[in-house]
């Protein structure tokens, strides 16, 4: 099981969603945190973001790396589609 560290600015956002919502991705960081490697849904990203992973639940993106040295995902920013990348 990774350990998920997850920063400022992405908890600042968690705190604001609903409580559905909360859930939801509580639930997804703690399902990849079991299983980092094999999770399904995740996409690796290029460019500017290359090293990153996201995943996606509902209408949110999570962007997160794996550091597989220290068995810990550390989650960047969490956000809507649209302004999670900008």
């Amino acid at each position: 099981m990774a350990k998920v560290i997850v920063h400022r600015r992405a908890a600042n956002y968690l705190r604001k969603l609903t409580e559905n919502e909360k859930k939801k991705v509580k639930m997804s960081l703690k399902s990849l945190g079991d299983d980092p490697l094999h999770y399904t849904g995740v996409k690796n990203m290029v460019g500017d973001w290359s090293g990153y992973s996201r995943i996606r639940i509902g209408n949110l993106r999570v962007i997160y790396w794996f550091d597989e040295f220290e068995n810990t995902i550390y989650v960047d920013h969490i956000g809507p589609r649209g302004d999670v990348y900008k």
